[in-house]
Formats: C-alpha cells, structure tokens, sequence
C-alpha cells in the first residue's frame, strides 16, 4: 500500500484527484433512505429440527427462530445507519440535504448529486473465522465458527443536469459478528500446537454501532465511486492507472481499494 501511495503521490492521477477533493466543498448531495428493512435468517439448518416441509412457511420461521433479527429495532438500526451516512459525508465536504430539504436542494446550480440508499437487507449467519501459521516448517490453521449479520445495501447515484436513462446503481456488503483473538502456541513440554483463541460474542446492541459505523463506511464508498468516476473521465487515457483510489479525510490521504468498495451490479 505504501509503494502505490508513493507512486501516486506524483502521478497525472495525484493532481487530478488532489483537485477533486479541494473542491468536495462545492458539493451538495440530496440523500434519501428506504422505509422498510429486508431481513433475512441464512441458518437454514434449524429447518431440520423445527419439522417444517412446507416452503411457504420457511422465511417466516427462520425469522421467528433468528438469535438477533427478531429483536431488532429497525427504526433504531435505520436512525443509527442515516445518521452515519450523512454524517460522514459532511465529512467529505458535502452539503447534505434530506427528502423534506428538496426545495432548498433545488437551489444549488452545480456539483449537485442524489443519492438514493434504496434498500437496505440484514443477513443473519455464520461467519467462518481462518487463521493458519507455519511453525517449525510445519502449516496449522484453525476454522472457527461466529455469529454475523451481513449488511447489504443497493445504492443509486446520478449526477442533476447529467444527461443519463438511469442512475448507477451500486451494491456495499459489510458484516457485524462475534469479535474473535487467537494465536497457535507451542508447548515446549509436549511439543503440541495449541489454538488458544477468545470469543467476545456479538450483542444485540452492538447491531445499532455497527449500524451507525457502516452507515459511515458506505458514504465513503460513494464518495470513492464520484472521485474515480472524475479520474476515469478526466485523467488522460495512458496516465489512468488501473487503481480504484479511496480518499480518507481525516488524515487527508489516498490508498488504493481491495474489495473495500461499492460492486456494480452488473458484475
């Protein structure tokens, strides 16, 4: 990561990018949120001891023997997620404007987005946690299952005044699960390996922060699509390297993305 920043810190790419962050206070976003949340239990293997064949009632039963969707508050969860959303945003310079700021919205002449969260999906499943290490030219790994909760969201994003049939429409996934620390050991009386690890389980109310901190990692995501967007059309075609560039705000610095982004849907 350090090599590609350094690159890029004089790169064709740097200045443009650079230029594009400078002017992020120029930007006015109207955001709007969906209503309803989709939920969804994958443990499909409690079907075998609940007894049910009949698959109309599948959904509905996985839902009603879920650990943590059952409980949830989706007010509270989608409260949590706009407030981080917008926040961070602000974050990048943006103006944000709500649905009942519309009006107002309408005033802004230029550099004027809509970004439209349209749905919201939570997954409740099992995360399977990898760790291995080589030790003594010897390879160990250990697979441990955690409780999770996926949460996906569709994203639209078009440009006001841009001439386009439709907005592009974008997928984030990030997950909320049990946090896990482990570490293979030796003993030196045995000369067995040990997998020594600690499970903080995931609680109900964590849901809510995880919330309110996606809500923040998505809006960066979006912030990232309109910066390599810019890069993409104004960037000469043989200095565009084939890099996604995220930008943080608060240390003011650019790193290229992994899967850490938002997903086309038509990939």
């Amino acid at each position: 990561m350090f090599v590609a920043a350094l690159l890029f810190s004089c790169s064709t790419e740097r200045k443009f990018a650079t230029a594009f962050v400078d002017n992020s206070r120029q930007r006015a976003a109207l955001v709007f949120f969906p209503d309803f949340i989709f939920k969804t239990n994958q443990k499909t293997f409690i079907l075998d001891s609940l007894g049910i064949t009949d698959e109309s009632l599948f959904d509905s039963a996985l839902l009603d023997h879920s650990k943590y969707l059952k409980q949830l508050n989706d007010s509270l969860f989608m409260a949590n997620y706009i407030f981080g959303f917008t926040k961070e945003l602000s974050s990048f310079g943006f103006t944000v404007f709500r649905e009942g700021q519309l009006v107002d919205f309408m005033e802004v002449d230029t550099n004027a987005f809509v970004i439209n969260v349209a749905q919201i999906e939570l997954e409740e499943s099992i995360y399977t946690h990898h760790d291995e290490a080589a030790i003594y030219d010897t390879y160990y790994f250990h697979d441990q299952d955690l409780e999770a909760v996926y949460v996906n969201a569709w994203i639209e994003i078009s440009k006001v005044n841009e001439n386009s049939d439709k907005p592009n429409v974008y997928f984030a996934t990030g997950m909320i699960a049990d946090d896990m620390e482990g570490e293979f050991t030796y003993d030196i009386f045995t000369g067995n390996i040990n997998y020594v690890y600690n499970i903080d389980s995931l609680e109900p109310a964590r849901l809510y922060e995880g919330a309110f901190q996606l809500g923040r990692t998505y809006a960066g995501y979006t912030f990232d699509y309109l910066l390599n967007n810019y890069l993409d059309k104004n960037v000469p075609a043989k200095e565009r390297t084939d890099k996604y560039w995220r930008f943080d705000p608060y240390n003011k610095s650019f790193f290229p993305a992994t899967d850490d982004r938002l997903v086309p849907l038509d990939e």
